[in-house]
């Protein structure tokens, strides 16, 4: 076998190393490519719920605040400023902070009924 022969099956066998190499790499980038087609679903998902879970706790302070203000003018009590948000909450505590401000408001709601029902004394 001749030195250029030598070359010739060199050069073709690295050539096909190339090849599978590049084969290779296009199914683990096909893999990889379908991974993070998942993981971007996934984290769009989450952020849609994450979304749609502020759209519902917005809601829900809403209706808290109303229905307090509602009550504190319905007991002769003057309506206060909305309170600002606490930028210092955990949002990991998103679901107690919720349970905390139903207690709050059944709180509220039981304070204006008593004194609603209370006489007054002009009343007699």
């Amino acid at each position: 076998m001749s030195s250029d022969e030598n070359a010739v099956d060199r050069y073709r066998d690295v050539v096909a190393r190339l090849a599978g190499a590049v084969v290779e790499l296009r199914e683990r980038d096909a893999l990889r490519v379908e991974e993070l087609r998942r993981e971007l679903r996934a984290a769009d998902r989450e952020l849609h719920d994450a979304a749609e879970a502020l759209v519902v706790a917005e809601g829900m302070f809403e209706l808290r605040w109303e229905s307090a203000l509602q009550m504190m003018w319905a007991t002769s009590e003057p309506g206060k400023p909305r309170p600002r948000p606490d930028h210092r909450a955990d949002p990991a505590r998103h679901d107690a902070l919720e349970v905390d401000a139903d207690e709050a408001l059944q709180a509220l709601r039981a304070a204006g009924d008593r004194r609603l029902f209370r006489l007054r004394r002009d009343d007699g």
